[in-house]
């Protein structure tokens, strides 16, 4: 898996874009995702811009318990 960050002006088509897959995101805080292969290609294709983030430095959250 491969975390990645996309500019604000992108967000919303490249999201939608990468649902539609049908493959799943992570969806972490910061506007951070956790994205597969394909979707990099995908965002690649259709030139969408986006950051790779150092995955040592990805905290991922702790589960809550469900009262």
């Amino acid at each position: 898996m491969t975390y990645i960050q996309i500019p604000e002006a992108y967000r919303t088509d490249a999201l939608l874009l990468l649902v539609k897959t049908g493959f799943p995101i992570v969806c972490l805080p910061q506007k951070r995702y956790g994205v597969r292969d394909e979707h990099i290609k995908i965002l690649k294709r259709k030139r969408i811009p986006f950051k790779k983030l150092d995955t040592s430095k990805i905290r991922m959250p702790k589960p809550s318990l469900a009262i």
